[in-house]
């Protein structure tokens, strides 16, 4: 998702129900894991930081 959809819908929810904890659900495993997954957790984000790789190319990391 781009940081101007990101923001777009954040808006579109913060008129809606106003100024509430954002939260993310994540697991240790890998993308694509096949079976049940046991450790899928929920956690809120703590920062951001702007970062490049071949895989994704110039793109905003978020730290939970």
């Amino acid at each position: 998702m781009k940081i101007s959809e990101l923001i777009k819908e954040l808006k579109k929810m913060q008129e809606h129900v106003g100024d509430v904890e954002v939260t993310c659900t994540a697991s240790l495993l890998r993308d694509g894991h096949g079976g049940v997954i046991h450790d899928v957790f929920e956690s809120t984000v703590e920062n951001l930081k702007l970062e490049g790789n071949a895989a994704f190319g110039t793109h905003v990391r978020i730290y939970f």
